[in-house]
């Protein structure tokens, strides 16, 4: 069997959500952006022309607003690792995935602090 490997990628996905150790940031939500990448067989989907057999991103983001927001993490280490299980557990077509997560406003003077994980079925 051949498979047809494929990539969909959210990029830059903005959203405020309570992510941090600080007692500030327990109590107010901060920007983060979410890059998800997710790899999966695109055989199916693109032989019959349906979603069905493929993931649709606009809900996979909002999916993962909700998860992520109602989370509450502390650490950017535990986000991307939870919201990779959530993503294999929840949508089973999906061979591997990567998550990054980006906090702009965690270090003054400076873009931000990073954190990513693939994951790998």
């Amino acid at each position: 069997m051949v498979i047809e490997a494929g990539k969909i990628s959210i990029k830059d996905l903005q959203f405020d959500c309570i992510i941090g150790t600080l007692p500030y940031e327990r109590e107010n939500e901060q920007p983060i952006i979410l890059n998800v990448s997710l790899w999966l067989d695109f055989a199916l989907a693109a032989r019959n022309e349906d979603l069905a057999h493929s993931i649709d991103y606009a809900q996979l983001a909002d999916d993962l607003i909700q998860f992520i927001r109602l989370s509450q993490f502390q650490l950017e280490e535990t986000l991307v690792m939870e919201t990779g299980k959530h993503i294999l557990d929840n949508y089973p077509k999906t061979q591997m995935v990567e998550v990054s997560v980006s906090k702009p406003c965690a270090i003054s003077n400076c873009a931000g602090a990073e954190s990513t994980i693939r994951i790998r079925r």
